[in-house]
């Protein structure tokens, strides 16, 4: 799916049911999360990267610039600024970045940014602390993955950390799993329209483990640490990344 269709089917999930879109618990279809418990969701989900960096000997400076990689209405991008004094969340719905300025209660230290290309053209070299980016990557091709990839250690400061969850492949012990893995997008897409009756489509892509880690190392950066990670589900197996950049 090319990134102008990427862009058209977030932008329709984020004018029709934009909170469900981002965490789709089954029971919060159609409109049904409380804005207050989606977004606790967010300081969960950030103070678990923040103490996993921590575990590793990273620590985010108090001072430092953050990077939100689709960040969707901010559920992580407004935690982040209790780690971090500037964040910046960039998504490629316009939906999702208006719902996103409107829910913004921090202030001018958390602003948010359209980014429709391929690339963080908008972003000048070494100019962030930290990249993260959690249940993003695993909706676009691996093509458009290795360019981010690319990119975040770009605009990560030297020694600066990208904290990415990226899926790697079906897990054939459930059926859905099994499903991921013989049907083509194109079908579960027929599915997806039929199942939830929305006009806007998440497909998944995984990317094994060794491909990212020869972007990283091609584009100059470590992968620090590796993990499992549930976050996209159990249908999947998917890893949690720390790359340093060089």
């Amino acid at each position: 799916m090319e990134l102008s269709e990427v862009q058209r089917n977030w932008d329709n999930l984020g004018q029709n049911d934009p909170l469900w879109a981002i965490c789709t618990e089954n029971d919060r279809h159609g409109n049904q999360w409380d804005p207050d418990e989606f977004f606790a969701t967010g300081r969960e989900a950030v103070d678990e990267a923040v103490s996993d960096l921590v575990g590793l000997g990273i620590e985010l400076p108090a001072d430092g610039r953050a990077l939100d990689f689709g960040c969707g209405f901010g559920r992580l991008t407004l935690a982040l600024a209790e780690h971090l004094h500037e964040v910046v969340g960039i998504d490629i719905a316009p939906s999702m970045i208006a719902g996103a300025d409107l829910h913004n209660q921090v202030g001018p230290r958390v602003t948010y940014q359209l980014n429709e290309g391929d690339d963080l053209a908008a972003f000048a070299d070494d100019s962030f602390d930290l990249v993260l980016s959690i249940i993003v990557l695993q909706h676009i091709e691996n093509r458009y993955k290795a360019a981010y990839l690319r990119e975040f250690l770009r605009v990560l400061r030297p020694g600066g950390v990208a904290y990415v969850t990226i899926p790697s492949h079906p897990n054939l012990k459930t059926p859905l799993g099994i499903g991921f893995a013989v049907l083509p997008n194109r079908a579960l897409n027929y599915y997806r329209k039929k199942r939830f009756g929305y006009d806007g489509l998440m497909e998944l892509h995984g990317m094994r483990r060794e491909e990212v880690e020869a972007v990283v190392r091609a584009a100059g950066g470590d992968v620090v640490d590796v993990r499992p990670d549930g976050s996209v589900g159990p249908a999947w197996h998917t890893n949690r990344y720390v790359i340093r950049a060089g």
